[in-house]
Order: structure tokens, then sequence, then C-alpha cells
């Protein structure tokens, strides 16, 4: 019985997880077979694989500025909020990264608020439900997003 009362417990915690952040689990991404991804919630389009790591930022900026990928040539490097999205979606939406073929894990480069560009890896927090966290790092891969 003791068992049972900490599953139901336990489920109702990951439940409210979710559902505390529901808009951005119920993003769809979609494999558009072009090296591209959507996310349809947020109307987003994003490399499908990391870039080559870069050493600094000036590097993951000339790499963006070259891309041509999906017939689309304006990428630009994403946000930090946007990246905590794209994860977001695939910890709760409703692809994952498998059926996406996206490597998620690994550090890649993010525009902060301030507008610097800063390398680091999202990872997962140690409590019941999925917290991000950023690591700073000083290099790292560019997953670039449009528009």
């Amino acid at each position: 019985m003791k068992t049972l009362v900490i599953a139901i417990a336990l489920c109702a915690s990951l439940s409210a997880c979710a559902g505390n952040n529901s808009s951005l689990s119920n993003d769809t991404l979609i494999n558009n077979g072009d090296g591209t991804i959507l996310s349809e919630k947020f109307k987003l389009q994003w490399q499908q694989n990391i870039s080559k790591r870069f050493k600094n930022a000036e590097d993951a900026e000339k790499y963006v500025k070259s891309l041509s990928l999906g017939g689309h040539s304006d990428w630009r490097i994403p946000t930090k909020a946007e990246s905590h999205n794209l994860f977001f979606s695939m910890d709760f939406g409703n692809s994952t990264a498998k059926e996406m073929e996206m490597k998620m894990d690994g550090s890649m480069w993010v525009m902060l608020d301030n507008g610097k560009l800063q390398a680091g890896a999202w990872d997962a927090g140690e409590t019941c439900c999925i917290v991000r966290t950023f690591k700073k790092d000083g290099k790292g891969g560019v997953r670039a997003v449009r528009p």
C-alpha cells in the first residue's frame, strides 16, 4: 500500500511539472527531410545537425551567416530562451530527439539577453521535474534557427 501511495504521488508530481509548462509541452516538431526541423508552436525552423565545434563566437557567427540549408540562408544563432524551448519540447512535447534524428547533447552557442554569444550545454536537473540549467563552456557547436 505504501508503494502505491508513493507511485501515485510521484505520478501527480510529474504531471504537475509538465502542466506548469504546458505552453511548451504541446509543441510538435516536424522533420522536413532536408536537414531542418520545424517547431509548429513557435514557427521556428531548426538546423537538424549540430555543426562542428567553434572555439570562439566570431567563428560561430561566421558559420551561421554562411549557412544555406533547406532552401534558406537567413539562419542565426538561437537565443538562450529559444534553445531552452527546443530542449523542453523534446522533454515534454509530442516529438523525441530520436524521432527527429537530432543529437541533443553537447555544448552549443546561444545568444544571451545582452546580445553576446555564449557556448554552453543544457543539463537536466536532479529533481522529479526536468529542470534544465545552462552550463557555460568555452566552445561549442551551432544549431542554427530561423527566422
